[in-house]
């Protein structure tokens, strides 16, 4: 073979050599690029299925969503629609909406007294007295020891819209016999019976602004003020019973505010009442004679280092006229209108926590019968009231002034002198331990009341034995707070009352001694 063929047959073997691998790599790359094409179309409808499960979750979603909402609505019209009942110590059972827009509340408390008194003296009592007919009625006015339901109140309050509220309290109360009476008829007699206490609708504008209109007692004194399921005694103050005065029927205007100054919690209330008590009490459930009374009270809460502070003032302008043979009566029974045909006055008695009258009864032989003081016109009253709280000590006092008219009560007619009439208290408390949740408190309450006691010279309406009267008392107290709606009290009561002959037969009052008094209570509320 020569060289040239040599070189060509070379050439086509390489060539050969050359074409074989590119066939094979052109194989391959085409099964490579329909591998890609194919895992592009999976891919392809990979994403389209995931599009579609992702649509088809939003709609679900959506549906759920909106079952939910659907289920929540439904149960929140229910809820709204629904009553919620329950007990709260201390506030009674309730009844109210879900949205807390209505509430009905009912609430109540039992009060039961025993009360004693000291032996009577009778060995002691005045000649007059031992000689005169009468003594067997001066006697009777000894009060024998005894049980008794001091007070049953049925209270029903609520709220609608929260904006408008109401009360109402049904009482059942008794003061037991008093002196000069051991049948309960009569002068001095108890009083047994059950009545509308308190009533009475009121709109809350702002808490600066609220308005009561109906049978209201909240608007003078701290004691009037504070229910009778909340004293620190068994029984008020004698100055505040005597003096301040107590349930009325009228309006009331009251708000609590904040003073700049010193950044101090500010209360006041203006009213305008009937002025003849409870519409029970008043002739045909009217005010007898037109003529108004008006009432105010300012409070403040300075702040101080320690504890709490709250400093009062009051005033009150009431009238006790006889208009047609009718007159103004008071809640306490310790200003009444006169009983006998024809007459134009009302009288005043003060009494005791007991119900004895300090300025006598009528009993008892000429010179020894004064029967309270007879007025006749307008009262005038102004006090202020302090209480300081600072654990474990309770501060409380008060002070209370009164001018009261004397029309046409002297001989020919003529009118008297005002009768000036003062007097106030101050109470130490200290809480051996706990609170009114449960705790034991100790306390004492000095007592001090004047009837022209001071005056140099006094005038006696035409016909009476009026003499000037003073009282003094003090009473210890010990009350045992067994849970928020329980609790046991005991207090012991001396009273001092000049002139003496007012209270013969009283305790073991003769001349000079003091009376002494007991009264245990048991207090359940609910």
């Amino acid at each position: 073979m020569s060289l040239r063929e040599r070189s060509v047959q070379g050439i086509v073997i390489a060539c050969c050599l050359l074409l074989m691998p590119v066939g094979a790599w052109a194989d391959k790359l085409q099964d490579l690029e329909q591998r890609y094409e194919d895992q592009q179309k999976s891919l392809t409808q990979l994403r389209q299925e995931m599009n579609r499960l992702r649509q088809e979750r939003s709609a679900q979603q959506a549906e759920t969503d909106r079952r939910v909402m659907d289920v929540e609505k439904r149960a929140a019209e229910t809820a709204a629609s629904s009553l919620l009942t329950g007990f709260e110590p201390g506030t009674g059972f309730y009844l109210k909406s879900a949205d807390d827009q209505f509430r009905l509340r009912l609430q109540g408390y039992l009060q039961h007294w025993f009360i004693a008194e000291g032996s009577r003296n009778e060995a002691g009592f005045p000649a007059a007295y031992q000689a005169s007919t009468v003594l067997p009625g001066v006697k009777n006015r000894h009060i024998p020891s005894t049980f008794k339901a001091r007070r049953i109140e049925i209270i029903v309050r609520g709220e609608i819209f929260k904006d408008f509220d109401y009360y109402m309290e049904l009482a059942t109360a008794s003061t037991g016999p008093k002196p000069g009476s051991l049948s309960g008829t009569g002068n001095g007699a108890g009083v047994v019976g059950t009545r509308i206490d308190l009533f009475w609708t009121g709109y809350t504008y702002a808490p600066w602004a609220k308005v009561k209109v109906g049978q209201i007692r909240d608007f003078f004194d701290i004691e009037m003020m504070s229910s009778s399921n909340d004293l620190d005694f068994a029984e008020r103050a004698v100055v505040s019973r005597a003096l301040a005065p107590d349930i009325q029927f009228g309006a009331l205007v009251s708000g609590n505010l904040n003073l700049p100054i010193m950044n101090m919690p500010f209360y006041y209330a203006v009213g305008i009442f009937n002025g003849c008590g409870r519409l029970d009490q008043c002739p045909q459930g009217i005010d007898n004679d037109g003529d108004k009374e008006f009432a105010g009270r300012l409070a403040f809460s300075p702040p101080v280092p320690v504890g709490n502070l709250t400093i009062g003032l009051n005033a009150d302008h009431r009238s006790f006229r006889m208009v047609n043979g009718k007159g103004a009566a008071d809640q306490n029974g310790v200003t009444t209108p006169c009983a006998t045909a024809g007459c134009n006055y009302h009288i005043f008695d003060p009494t005791q926590a007991t119900g004895w009258k300090m300025a006598g009864d009528g009993s008892g032989p000429i010179g020894f019968n004064q029967n309270g003081f007879r007025i006749n016109g307008n009262r005038v009253t102004g006090g202020g009231d302090l209480v300081y709280n600072f654990y474990p000590f309770v501060l409380k006092g008060e002070y209370l002034y009164a001018s009261q008219e004397r029309d046409a009560l002297g001989s020919n007619g003529t009118n008297l002198d005002n009768l000036i009439m003062q007097g106030g208290f101050g109470s130490v408390g200290y809480w051996v331990f706990g609170n009114k949740r449960n705790g034991l408190l100790a306390i004492d309450r000095y007592e001090h009341l004047r009837v022209d006691a001071r005056r140099s010279t006094f005038t006696p309406a035409a016909g009476t034995s009026e003499q000037p009267m003073e009282m003094r008392s003090n009473t210890l107290g010990l009350t045992w707070y067994v849970n928020p709606v329980v609790w046991l009290r005991a207090n012991y009561i001396m009273t001092d009352v000049r002139p003496h002959n007012n209270v013969i037969g009283i305790s073991n009052n003769t001349r000079g001694e003091l009376v002494h008094e007991g009264i245990a209570e048991l207090m359940v509320k609910f």
